[in-house]
């Protein structure tokens, strides 16, 4: 990727909100969408970034139906029980993730 890529992917996330989207939710919602359709764990992203499990606990609700303060989220990205653990939950793209992940890909 080079550089003027780069600068149209990060505004096509500014246009999700360009004064409270930060980098980092950026980050997530892209190890999520390189997981594909069966998700990664709450782990695996606080592995693949470096965040804590607060970070990233925030930044998935942010990026699902209801962030943390109870306000609407950003839809991008949904929880599902894991089949193999019930205790642990994946985070995988909804379709309006996948959307914004077939524009990005067009850059």
């Amino acid at each position: 990727m080079d550089l003027g890529q780069l600068e149209r992917a990060l505004g096509v996330f500014a246009t999700l909100d360009p004064i409270e989207f930060p980098l980092h939710r950026a980050q997530l919602f892209l190890e999520v969408a390189k997981a594909g359709q069966r998700g990664c764990t709450y782990g695996d992203l606080e592995d693949a970034l470096n965040l804590t499990n607060g970070s990233v606990s925030r930044g998935v609700a942010s990026l699902g139906e209801v962030n943390r303060h109870g306000t609407t989220g950003y839809r991008l990205v949904e929880t599902i029980k894991d089949p193999s653990q019930p205790r642990r939950y994946r985070v995988r793209l909804t379709t309006r993730g996948r959307a914004l992940l077939r524009q990005l890909e067009t850059l």
